[in-house]
């Protein structure tokens, strides 16, 4: 058909022709509507973007303010549009959609391109804006089907109508998954990056789009470096082609590393105990919704130095005590149980993968030779060296103890040499002692005197293998640390500390029980007559018990109630040796009495807690009570820093500050305690096995225990020096006399001591030859302050 011909049926079927077109248009029109009603119906109306609330992850803080863990279902934190930095806006652009700023929701093009990948089942990209990428993320699911393109079409232009591009920038990049349980750019940068984002540069920019696709699949940068390096420098590439960087810059961003491991502060052991303790009070009185999903912040007590030291200051102590109980070995051999032979050179340990190479670490070695002076120790890349003197603890030859292939924990003593993986078996640059995982618990807690604070709490040895807390759960038999609160009852029933009483072998007549109550002393020995401050430094179980039968053991557990201690006490004679049994967190605050001067504090773990638009829902101040006048408590801190110098907490005398303290040991030495305070801290500490079994002959509470704190105390002295002295109380008088006798002292006495009395109760005679003679042991000088 030519030309004319085609013209002649146009016009002589014109009217038909029109009408065809109209209806068409018609249909087309009432189908686009239909199909706009149809997506329409039951879609969340887009009216208030900002008021969609994202799980956000609760931020557990120290005191400082400075993020110690994190808590969530999705690791996000929430960032202003004013903190995003540019870089990083073009670095998205360039990846996902670099008409942004000149279209109106939909890019088209790329629109087209992925329906016509689905009718044809082919992969023609995804191509959506970043407006339809946070339409998807906000209101629908992720299946490709052409329904769900033309939802998110839809949406884009109701939220484009709403918003402007910088907003809409910032509800996408706080939306946007980025790998783990990561989402939001700044999670993602704190997590990837250790920082802000606000502090990244231009490659960890281009990195951030790099991953988006699939973080924890083909492009987990941890996993698949290649395939992020690749397309990261693509990106980078991309930003030169549309003039966002320069070619200085983009030669300068591609030969950044890549990061290797995640900044994930949720992954640091330091503080778990504490952060465990804190996250289960705020799931109790939030719930766990809130707490997972809330973005709370929850401001702490914390003093991460403060808990480093204590940690640092317990593990020592803990496995110093588990090598006095011997060598226990059984250790993995790896050629023994290779099926195959194995290389023990190229061999790795999965714990490895997170090991430090820094002095004072204990990792996991392969032993690769040993003879009688010592072994050679591999440890990741490189090698150390193992003295036979370092295993000395053992009591066994090197040949007994280590064999070929053998997996044991190492300490790395020094670094003797270059860390030069390369170097192979000519270098040894590790000096390694042996170590092995203690089967011993422990405990230290740490208090602040005015306000309660708990500034540090390490409730184990390891939170990864035992995560119950002896701090805070454990319920144990405190030993002599009960005596300070029976002392205090005696000074405010009428003794002084110059009072005489007869440490001899005693029978008590008990009342409460109906049976007869028969202590011993620690040693086993009876010392005599003791004035009542020696008896208390000497820890004589027998002095106390006299005590406790005078003033009678309701009157005792009357006092222990008013300390704040609210386990279960009974008003038996045994509450004179601490029979019953106490958490070390009570324990500790009952004696924050004593520095304080008589006022108890009442521990706590958190100033505040804020929610996600940082209104505050919840504040704690110092909860303070008065138990006892501040003449008594100044008498019992006296005779308690007596405990230090002359008695069994001896191993703090040396420390340079106003130290008082007790120590604890009960029946068989399954208890070891010492709790100590300065003036402007209380330090708890506890040592036991969970099975409540012997620790070891000897393994006092000032054996056991008291090193832990003398360590923690060293280090907090040299940073927080404390004054000298506390304030005397004006009705609190102080008397030279005889430390044996408690008599005034005379010219013949031996032992002038200066003692501390409430005002009308000082002695009121000299001492004489005659009062010497009643003392057996006046002549002869103590030897043995470790007597519990």
């Amino acid at each position: 058909m030519d030309k004319i011909a085609v013209r002649k049926f146009i016009i002589k079927n014109l009217k038909r022709i029109l009408f065809l077109l109209s209806v068409l248009i018609t249909v087309l029109l009432g189908a686009l509507i239909g199909i706009i009603l149809v997506y329409q119906k039951g879609f969340p109306q887009i009216k208030d973007l900002e008021d969609i609330k994202p799980k956000i992850m609760t931020v557990i803080l120290d005191d400082q303010g400075n993020p110690v863990k994190e808590f969530a279902i999705e690791k996000r934190a929430i960032v202003r549009r004013e903190d995003i930095p540019d870089i990083l806006i073009k670095a998205l652009i360039a990846s996902e959609d670099n008409q942004f700023y000149s279209h109106w929701g939909i890019n088209f093009k790329g629109t087209m391109r992925a329906i016509i990948g689905q009718i044809f089942h082919k992969n023609y990209g995804g191509g959506s804006s970043i407006t339809q990428q946070l339409a998807r993320g906000l209101f629908l699911t992720e299946e490709k089907t052409v329904s769900r393109k033309f939802q998110e079409m839809l949406l884009a232009i109701q939220i484009e109508k709403k918003y402007s591009k910088d907003q809409i920038l910032a509800f996408y990049c706080n939306k946007i998954f980025l790998g783990a349980s990561v989402y939001g750019v700044e999670a993602a940068s704190r997590y990837y990056f250790g920082k802000s984002v606000r502090d990244i540069n231009l490659a960890e920019a281009a990195l951030i789009p790099t991953i988006m696709p699939a973080p924890n699949g083909k492009y987990n940068v941890f996993l698949q470096p290649e395939n992020c390096l690749k397309k990261r420098n693509s990106v980078l590439n991309r930003m030169l082609e549309l003039k966002f960087i320069t070619a200085d810059q983009y030669q300068q961003a591609i030969s950044f590393p890549l990061p290797k491991k995640p900044f994930d502060i949720s992954e640091e052991e330091l503080g778990d105990y504490f952060v465990e303790e804190t996250r289960k009070m705020v799931e109790a009185r939030y719930g766990d919704i809130r707490l997972y999903e809330g973005g709370l912040k929850v401001y702490t007590t914390l003093n991460v130095e403060m808990q480093k030291w204590a940690e640092q200051a317990l593990k020592e102590n803990l496995r110093n005590l588990d090598k006095r109980r011997g060598w226990r070995g059984k250790l993995k051999n790896l050629v023994l149980s290779a099926e195959t032979t194995i290389d023990l050179e190229t061999t790795l340990l999965p714990s490895w993968k997170r090991m430090k190479i820094e002095k004072g670490e204990i990792v996991e070695g392969i032993v690769l030779s040993v003879v009688t002076s010592g072994a050679v120790i591999k440890i990741g890349d490189y090698r150390g060296v193992m003295a036979a003197e370092e295993a000395q603890w053992t009591h066994k030859e090197m040949k007994r103890i280590l064999q070929k292939g053998d997996v044991s924990l190492f300490k790395i003593l020094d670094i003797t040499g270059p860390l030069d993986p390369k170097a192979g078996e000519l270098a040894h640059p590790l000096k390694l002692s042996l170590e092995q995982e203690p089967e011993v618990e422990g405990a230290i807690i740490v208090v602040d005197n005015k306000t309660g604070e708990v500034k540090a709490m390490v409730g184990g040895y390891s939170f990864a293998t035992n995560k119950w807390n002896h701090a805070t759960q454990a319920l144990r038999q405190t030993g002599s640390t009960i005596k300070p609160i029976v002392y205090t009852a005696a000074i405010e029933n009428g003794y002084t500390p110059a009072h005489i009483i007869v440490d001899e072998p005693t029978v008590f007549d008990n009342d409460w029980t109906q049976e007869p109550y028969e202590p011993q002393n620690h040693t086993g020995d009876f010392m005599g007559p003791l004035t009542l401050r020696r008896g208390f430094e000497k820890s004589r179980n027998i002095i106390s018990a006299k005590i406790v039968e005078s003033i009678t053991p309701p009157k005792v557990v009357e006092y222990a109630r008013t300390f704040g201690i609210t386990s279960d006490l009974r008003p038996y004679m045994s509450i004179a040796l601490g029979a019953f049994e106490v958490t070390l967190k009570e324990m500790t605050a009952a004696f924050t009495v004593f520095p304080n001067l008589g006022i108890r504090v009442n521990p706590f773990l958190v100033r505040k807690i804020t929610d996600q638009n940082n209104y505050l829902i919840e504040e704690n101040y110092p909860d303070k009570k008065r138990v006892v006048i501040p003449e008594t408590a100044y008498i019992m801190n006296y005779l308690m820093q007596g405990v230090v110098k002359y008695g069994t907490g001896f191993r703090a005398r040396d420390l340079k500050a106003p130290i008082g303290g007790k120590t604890g040991t009960t029946d068989d030495y399954t208890d070891a305690w010492f709790i100590g305070f300065s003036p402007s801290v209380t330090v708890g500490v506890w040592v036991g096995l969970d099975k409540k079994e012997k620790l070891g002959n000897d393994e006092t509470g000032s054996r056991a225990a008291a090193p832990a704190f003398v360590a923690f105390m060293e280090k907090y002295l040299t940073k927080y020096p404390e004054p000298q002295e506390y304030k005397r109380p004006s009705g609190v008088i102080m008397r030279e006399i005889d430390k044996y006798t408690g008599k005034l002292l005379g010219r013949e006495c031996l032992y002038p001591f200066w003692e501390a009395f409430l005002r009308g109760t000082e002695p009121l005679e000299y001492c004489t030859e005659e009062d010497h003679q009643k003392f057996p042991n006046y002549h002869q000088e103590e030897t043995n302050p470790e007597d519990e």
